[in-house]
């Protein structure tokens, strides 16, 4: 059984995406109609920033820059980790290629009313209409994002290929946060595997 899911309020979000990008133009002498129209111009990327910037403090959604030329070890070396599980270079490699950018959500896991399982956490990617991440996504997000994790709330990548560890156990990528502390490591996926409500969660959407 879940609770109401208390997660998005669509009419009332949309409501406050459309007043804040309506204020935030005003400011700049335009509108929001005239703010979207200048996306294409490239002179105006400010507008574009605005919108990422609003739907990220109102919905979780972040866009996040992958492939490029950097390697794993470089990236990883940016993104301003206390500590990181060293295991992450050896197993894990990034896809490369163009640069594209790739749209990821946060979503919390609140509105259940126990901590859920596997199957569960599976199948809420799936009622939001989101993949699961690739490693790609996770390491670039922990590079962009810098202000993830808040502490207390730590954020999943329950990736699409769990990577295999010694026994052939499975685990995906965690970003964590104590104070000052940041942390980029691995959680172990057994049988019986229940996640804290107070977890967050990163899918990516098409």
């Amino acid at each position: 059984m879940t609770k109401e899911n208390q997660f998005v309020k669509f009419p009332g979000h949309l409501q406050y995406i459309a007043g804040e990008l309506t204020s935030r133009s005003a400011k700049r002498g335009g509108n929001i109609v005239e703010s979207i129209a200048k996306l294409a111009q490239p002179t105006n990327a400010w507008a574009l920033d605005e919108i990422d910037d609003v739907f990220a403090k109102v919905a979780g959604i972040f866009r996040v820059k992958i492939g490029g030329r950097r390697t794993i070890l470089e990236v990883i070396n940016s993104s301003g980790y206390t500590n990181y599980d060293r295991s992450i270079l050896e197993l894990c490699t990034l896809s490369g290629g163009q640069e594209s950018m790739a749209t990821t959500e946060v979503f919390d896991i609140e509105h259940f009313d126990h901590d859920p399982t596997d199957a569960e956490i599976e199948a809420e990617h799936v009622r939001r209409g989101l993949n699961r991440p690739e490693v790609d996504h996770a390491v670039h997000f922990g590079d962009q994002i810098r202000h993830l994790p808040v502490d207390g709330h730590p954020v999943v990548f329950y990736l699409k290929n769990p990577v295999l560890g010694a026994g052939g156990n499975q685990r995906v990528l965690d970003l964590w946060r104590h104070g000052a502390l940041r942390r980029f490591h691995w959680l172990w996926l057994f049988p019986g595997t229940r996640w804290h409500r107070a977890s967050r969660f990163v899918g990516v959407r098409e």
